[in-house]
């Protein structure tokens, strides 16, 4: 055996003081005195790998080539995405307007048309104007003296005609013997007896050769007067169609001249013009309508009150900024409506009712020509947003609908909108593992998600990513109004971020915790009064959260301490030994250490882990535990089966175990308790 002298100088020559483990930084390394003086981090440091992927997704055109950014939370994915997005949105022209109008030949389906960016509500604004001054002006016309005078005059020139024509009809009857008069059913004939109408008992009691020859003279005056009756009937047909045609002479010159101003305007786009021609038309033919009141103005209506300028106004669905640029969205709850866009009901007579104003737009209809980026976890909780996006990409087009109508209790007119054609990069945020299991099973999603932005847990500790972290402080700190941070403090945090990565050449990518840390340390340098943030603020910061914290970890110290719980340090023990267990509560990692016992005997090279055997171990240590009974009888089984029974536990844990680092440390008490020393 060893001495225990050499031993011991062993240990004292390979022992490390804390600080000879951790890499410091001098704050004169860094080359300022406080973060005042640098620029802020523009987007993210360290991360080149996921940049190049990123500008790669949005320099190549074409279906199929949207991103997705991969990494667990808190690498500040989705503000480096957006970051990007928003710089390279800035250099694209800005997409045209969507607007929705009537299809005057079929209402179920509205017509999409795109206008310059900036336009829409320029023509929402101008139809609006020409139908309220068209309503009026034909309001005016209709109530004017010269309208009056107009239909007067076609009247009294068909009454003449009707009257000389009538009087034709009288004078043939009574060449007859008959008289005639006129009821709104038609005319009527009787026949005249010294000039007067014979009653029907008189004329029951004429000879048979007298009511022969009045039979004679009725087919023959019935016969005379049916071409003068159909020339009686046409003439109503002209005295309507008289009256319509003043109606309509006076109407276009009452509005054309307002329509041929907004087409000069607007007339360029030929799906523009379609409309407004459609409009004029269909404004003329709603004309009895549009001349009574206006609603509050004479006798009250019998149903609600219907906006004259519903059927003509246009619905901007999307609305962009000519100076803007593309649009970025980032969608943070992605329903079907909120994602894709909806259509909206009204109720009316106990049914549901809608038009083309009833429209809305989502996220992608108002990302069109830019880009949208949503959170996959949020998206897959609606099934129905996940396979509408799909939908659309993989159309190219955007047809807005209302799946949930389908499924309404109440009667719903149905609306189809014309799809508007789709030129939008999707950006989906989420966990590497979910996308390798969508790219597995779901081929939609791997043809479209065709780039993929991995973004690393931890990055070199470099100058220039040092130089990084301290401008990603200068900028979190002018954003969110933070103190400068000394060079010491910038130090501190560096030192901290190899510390949370366990690494000294390594710094942590977890931007969300270093915000988080920066917001405390300038709780504290306030607290204290100072006017920067320095490295003492830092450490405060550090041990005010380890602090709130670690409760559980000072309990189970307390319990050490007292002795409830077993744990021997000093001296030699058979089939005993410590190890150390990490507890991960989620915002605190510690150590804890636990006994590991062993007992042995005779038996037929049976080993059991109780914690094992009962269900508490989880399955990365049962496999470091199978090759360790592996090793054992290799090493001690070749050549006779080993007649042993042992049996391994850690003391004192009720609760899961996992892991194999603890592998070894079972071999040392396993082959302690065997060698009884």
């Amino acid at each position: 055996m060893p001495d225990s002298g050499d031993s011991d100088g062993a240990r004292a020559r390979l022992r490390l003081s804390a600080g000879e483990v951790t890499a410091r930084l001098e704050p004169g390394e860094l080359g300022f005195a406080h973060t005042g003086e640098l620029h802020p981090l523009e987007a993210v440091f360290g991360q080149e790998r996921a940049v190049r992927a990123i500008e790669f997704a949005l320099g190549m055109e074409g279906s199929g080539y949207n991103l997705y950014a991969a990494g667990p939370d808190g690498l500040g994915k989705q503000s480096v995405v957006e970051a990007l997005l928003r710089r390279h949105a800035s250099l694209r022209p800005a997409p045209p307007d969507w607007i929705y109008v009537r299809n005057f030949a079929d209402p179920d389906r509205p017509v999409g048309i795109a206008l310059p960016a900036g336009r829409g509500r320029a023509f929402a604004t101008a139809v609006d104007a020409t139908i309220t001054t068209a309503i009026d002006e034909l309001r005016q016309a209709f109530e004017s003296d010269s309208y009056a005078r107009q239909q007067q005059d076609v009247a009294q020139q068909l009454e003449r005609r009707r009257s000389a024509l009538l009087d034709r009809m009288r004078e043939m009857a009574e060449s007859l013997g008959f008289a005639l008069t006129v009821t709104p059913s038609g005319v009527a004939t009787a026949p005249l007896a010294d000039g007067r109408p014979i009653a029907s008992e008189d004329l029951d009691r004429l000879s048979a050769a007298e009511r022969d020859r009045i039979d004679r003279a009725g087919s023959e005056l019935e016969e005379r007067l049916r071409d003068l009756t159909l020339e009686l009937r046409a003439l109503r047909r002209e005295a309507l169609e008289s009256a319509q045609g003043v109606d309509e002479r006076v109407a276009r010159f009452a509005v054309d001249h307002l329509f041929e101003s907004l087409l000069q305007a607007w007339g360029d786009d030929d799906e523009i013009r379609r409309f407004v021609d459609d409009a004029r038309s269909d404004l003329l033919s709603e004309t009895n309508r549009l001349r009574q009141p206006a609603p509050g103005e004479g006798a009250p209506a019998a149903g609600p009150a219907r906006d004259p300028l519903e059927r003509y106004r246009v619905n901007v669905l999307v609305s962009n900024d000519p100076e803007g640029g593309a649009p970025v969205i980032a969608l943070q709850h992605p329903t079907y409506d909120n994602l894709l866009g909806r259509v909206e009901y009204m109720g009316q007579l106990g049914s549901l009712v809608t038009d083309h104003t009833q429209i809305k737009a989502g996220a992608v209809a108002r990302a069109n020509g830019g880009f949208v980026v949503v959170r996959l976890r949020d998206l897959l909780q609606h099934q129905h947003a996940y396979n509408g996006l799909k939908r659309a990409l993989l159309a190219g087009s955007l047809a807005i609908e209302n799946p949930g109508a389908l499924y309404s209790p109440a009667p719903t007119s149905a609306l189809r909108p014309e799809p508007i054609p789709l030129d939008v990069k999707v950006v989906i945020v989420g966990e590497s593992q979910l996308y390798h299991l969508l790219h597995r099973v779901d081929p939609d999603f791997r043809s479209l998600f065709r780039v993929k932005a991995d973004f690393e847990v931890d990055v070199p500790r470099s100058a220039e990513n040092v130089r990084g972290l301290a401008a990603f402080v200068r900028g979190q700190s002018e954003r969110e109004s933070l103190l400068d941070f000394g060079a010491d403090a910038v130090a501190r945090l560096v030192e901290h971020s190899s510390r949370a990565v366990e690494h000294q050449r390594r710094l942590s990518a977890n931007l969300g915790a270093l915000d988080d840390l920066l917001r405390q340390s300038h709780y504290w340098a306030g607290q204290s009064g100072s006017g920067r943030v320095e490295a003492t603020h830092v450490q405060r910061a550090l041990e005010e959260r380890e602090y709130r914290s670690a409760l559980a970890r000072d309990r189970i110290q307390e319990l050490i301490d007292d002795g409830t719980i077993f744990l021997d340090v000093e001296g030699h023990r058979v089939g005993q030994i410590n190890a150390l267990s990490v507890y991960d509560l989620g915002d605190i990692r510690f150590g804890r250490p636990s006994r590991i016992s062993c007992v042995v005997s005779a038996g037929r090279g049976t080993i059991v882990h109780v914690d094992r055997e009962t269900d508490m171990a989880g399955a990365v240590h049962t496999k470091g535990f199978l090759i360790l009974r592996g090793f054992l009888a290799e090493r001690f089984g070749q050549h006779r089966a080993m007649s042993l029974y042992a049996s391994l536990t850690f003391e004192q844990l009720y609760g899961e175990i996992d892991g194999d680092s603890a592998s070894s440390t079972e071999l040392y008490v396993l082959l302690s308790a065997l060698a009884d020393v």
